[in-house]
């Protein structure tokens, strides 16, 4: 049997009594969704203002200011990860610094990605749109940026907009698919499935607000794949399971707020011996 702790969706804060649980735990490894950094004023105004260009509402100086509050805090959380003393594999959130990261996400500044930083921590793996068979299991990380099932729909995005979405998803389904024949016991993602723990319930200003933001490839690709878990991340509204067929669909709930999930997963089986939910 082995322990496996899921997790992730930080945001900048790691409190000590989930660090200390974690630790009682005595897990064998680490799934994290991502989403490791996080400056409070930052998160209000890009939910707030959204697409609408929040980097020119707040002004250049603010703007490097608050991702530079982010940025550090992420750097601090991957340094708390480490030391656990645990393996930690991880896949990146959309808002990660990662080597691919929009311009405006790094507001001009000369950043370390996260990827290069992980390399010189021991006990930390980052993946993303890879495929890595492990001693015991098998994993495909599929983080980052996916395209939203609300940005396909009419109501939500102009009509020019929404085709680019169409053509940028069906290109990511494409990619997913790409792995579907391999034996994939645990699918590791950042955004939910289209119509699981994806529906935005943001207590705050949120254009998105009542719209299902997860991710249609993931669906198609667990229809046909059967992984045994699929893990994932990146709405903080949501703790627990669901089934997708033979999947189990696990959120375990954002870090920041003291959540994860404790996985029992039988490797000789291949399934979801028990699960118990951190809150």
């Amino acid at each position: 049997m082995v322990k496996i702790c899921a997790i992730g969706d930080f945001h900048g804060k790691f409190p000590a009594k989930l660090k200390n649980r974690i630790k009682k735990e005595n897990v064998d490894l680490i799934l994290c969704t991502g989403d490791l950094g996080g400056s409070d004023k930052l998160l209000k105004i890009v939910f707030k203002y959204f697409e609408e260009g929040w980097y020119n509402i707040v002004g250049e100086k603010k703007a490097k200011q608050y991702i530079m509050e982010d940025y550090n805090s992420g750097k601090k959380i991957l340094k708390e990860l480490n030391s656990l003393g645990k393996i930690v594999y991880l896949t990146n959130g959309n808002w990660d610094f990662v080597s691919n990261a929009k311009a405006q996400r790094i507001g001009g500044l000369k950043l370390k990605s996260y990827p290069a930083i992980i390399k010189r921590m021991k006990n930390l793996r980052m993946y993303n749109k890879a495929y890595r068979k492990l001693d015991v299991f098998s994993i495909l990380f599929f983080g980052g940026f996916v395209t939203s099932g609300a940005y396909l729909d009419k109501k939500v995005r102009p009509e020019k907009e929404r085709k680019r979405y169409i053509k940028k998803n069906k290109q990511e389904i494409k990619h997913i698919m790409k792995y579907s024949k391999k034996p994939v016991d645990i699918l590791l993602a950042h955004y939910p499935a289209y119509g699981f723990f994806d529906k935005v319930n943001y207590l705050g200003e949120n254009p998105m607000n009542g719209k299902h933001v997860g991710f249609k490839g993931y669906v198609k690709f667990i229809k046909k794949n059967q992984p045994r878990l699929f893990i994932c991340g990146h709405m903080h509204e949501y703790q627990g399971k669901k089934k997708l067929g033979k999947s189990l669909i696990v959120n375990p709930g954002a870090a920041f707020d003291g959540k994860c999930a404790i996985i029992d997963f039988d490797e000789k089986k291949k399934k979801v011996k028990s699960i118990k939910f951190v809150k």
